[in-house]
């Protein structure tokens, strides 16, 4: 499945990623390895 992962760094700046993963908290891990300062905000379902 594909979540698209928004995020906000420590500058206050956001951005989202699209990742394909299992589950969501596969997905949320999976980008919080590549950006370490990232906070997750939220992780959605999309289809395509």
């Amino acid at each position: 499945m594909r979540f698209k992962v928004s995020m906000i760094d420590d500058l206050g700046k956001c951005h989202e990623e699209t990742v394909i993963a299992d589950n969501e908290k596969e997905a949320k891990t999976n980008v919080k390895t590549f950006n370490p300062k990232s906070k997750v905000l939220e992780a959605k379902w999309v289809y395509k």
